[in-house]
């Protein structure tokens, strides 16, 4: 469990990092946080989803590598932007704003999902999978359960701060 937990919370957390640094790259300012806190779940959840979905079904397949590899690429980047979708509707219905608009891009599908941000998630799905996990799990898992306690108690708050007072 606590596995699972600390791919969340560290990855909620790399993800507020990557998405500021994107931000800071192409338009010089920070990004626009519906949290208090430096992190962003939909990044967490997204990777529990795709550590589950590898485990449980895809691990198990017993088909060609790369039809495996294909029908991976397909089913999560599916996932991963109906995950954006929902997520932006959820964060404009909670704070009655929007943190994010494709609508500018070519091939956008109203302003929270498009086929160019698509590909990037199921591109990097890839590389969190077969590159950036071997890594972090070798410390993921040695993160003393106190630090994950602490740090799900305060996104916790943070949830519910950042829903009443923003």
């Amino acid at each position: 469990m606590y596995y699972y937990l600390n791919n969340f919370l560290f990855f909620a957390i790399l993800g507020f990092v990557y998405e500021n640094v994107l931000q800071l790259i192409f338009t010089g300012d920070f990004t626009t946080n519906p949290f208090y806190g430096p992190w962003m779940p939909i990044y967490g959840f997204g990777v529990i989803i795709m550590i589950f979905l590898t485990r449980l079904i895809f691990n198990n397949l017993k088909i060609n590598r790369w039809l495996k590899i294909i029908i991976l690429f397909i089913s999560v980047t599916l996932i991963l932007t109906i995950i954006e979708l929902v997520g932006g509707y959820l964060t404009e219905f909670v704070f009655h704003k929007s943190f994010w608009d494709y609508s500018a891009m070519k091939y956008n599908f109203g302003k929270y999902i498009s086929l160019e941000v698509s590909l990037v998630w199921g591109t990097a799905c890839f590389i969190f999978l077969y590159i950036v996990k071997p890594i972090t799990d070798k410390f993921i898992r040695k993160i003393p359960k106190v630090i994950s306690i602490i740090l799900l108690i305060l996104i916790i708050l943070d949830f519910i701060f950042s829903f009443f007072l923003k």
